[in-house]
């Protein structure tokens, strides 16, 4: 039981595995941080031609990049008998080096065919040699996350059979609300990186310059009122509510402020008018160029 503001929240217990899979990958940024990308499913092979297919890869940026390969699993499952044949295989698979250059093949491919993912890589390491990175990253032992709904004895046995340095378990618990189910729900886990300090906006003051982009998607009434809209969560990107600023785009730079709520309006008008192309769902990155002063306004193609 968990009780929030005199609200009761019961224990719940996805229905399958794959259900669980697409929990994980929604808060992957809660767990492995805001500076890292989840990436899905590939084969890896050992030299025996035997395969195993790890429920997804993460890429963590910082001081000191990891890779992880993510392991997904429910406790009513037979932990030992699945986890220590299946993880032993993604630890003899990442030893081949032909597997090696698989793996960088198929992350190099899948962050050069998404111009936002490529922006994050520049804007993180401050490289553009993707290859090499992921090269470099990929020739050294990944992190094997194994995350759970419930930490047990069995799990902890199997982890302790296992031959490699680096495992991680992640227990992510989720809480419904009494009588009303999933619809309202909390959840419960440590994070694997270290969070800090963090303001009112949900964003830290060292994100807040680390970070050097801001991704939007376009609302049908962004597109109707020719607006931006920022998120809670990335406001602190910007000044005070008021706060006159530049924003650089291909028809020029215009003189704008940020308003009250997040938006952007003054001025984005002509920008909006002048790419009728633009449609609901379509992806935009603001640049800060000079914080809390200038900015630049792309469209994710």
């Amino acid at each position: 039981m968990l009780l929030i503001d005199g609200v009761k929240y019961v224990e719940w217990t996805p229905t399958s595995e794959g259900e669980f899979e697409r929990m994980i990958e929604e808060h992957a940024k809660d767990i492995f941080g805001e500076q890292s990308i989840y990436l899905e499913k590939h084969r890896l092979r050992t030299k025996s031609g035997i395969g195993s297919i790890p429920d997804g890869y993460v890429i963590a940026f910082g001081d000191q990049p990891q890779w992880h390969i993510t392991e997904v699993e429910l406790s009513t499952h037979r932990l030992y008998e699945h986890i220590v044949p299946q993880i032993s295989k993604f630890i003899n698979g990442i030893k081949n080096p032909s597997t090696q250059r698989d793996i960088v093949d198929t992350l190099y491919q899948e962050i050069n065919s998404d111009d936002f993912l490529k922006l994050r890589l520049k804007k993180t390491m401050g490289t553009t040699e993707t290859y090499k990175f992921l090269s470099d990253l990929v020739s050294k032992p990944p992190v094997i996350t194994i995350i759970i709904e419930k930490h047990t004895g069995e799990l902890d046995e199997a982890v302790g059979a296992l031959a490699h340095s680096q495992i991680r378990i992640v227990e992510f618990q989720t809480f419904t609300r009494e009588g009303v189910g999933l619809a309202v729900h909390a959840h419960l886990f440590e994070p694997l990186f270290i969070p800090t300090t963090v303001g009112e906006s949900g964003v830290s003051r060292e994100e807040k310059y680390e970070i050097a982009y801001i991704e939007l998607e376009l609302k049908p009434y962004m597109i109707d009122y020719r607006r931006l809209f920022v998120t809670r969560e990335k406001r602190a990107f910007f000044p005070a509510y008021g706060s006159r600023l530049e924003l650089e785009t291909d028809v020029g730079t215009i003189e704008t402020k940020f308003e009250e709520g997040g938006y952007i309006w003054t001025g984005t008008g002509r920008w909006f008018v002048a790419h009728p192309e633009l449609t609901v769902g379509q992806k935009l990155i603001i640049e800060v160029i000079e914080p809390m002063k200038k900015y630049r306004l792309e469209i994710v193609k």
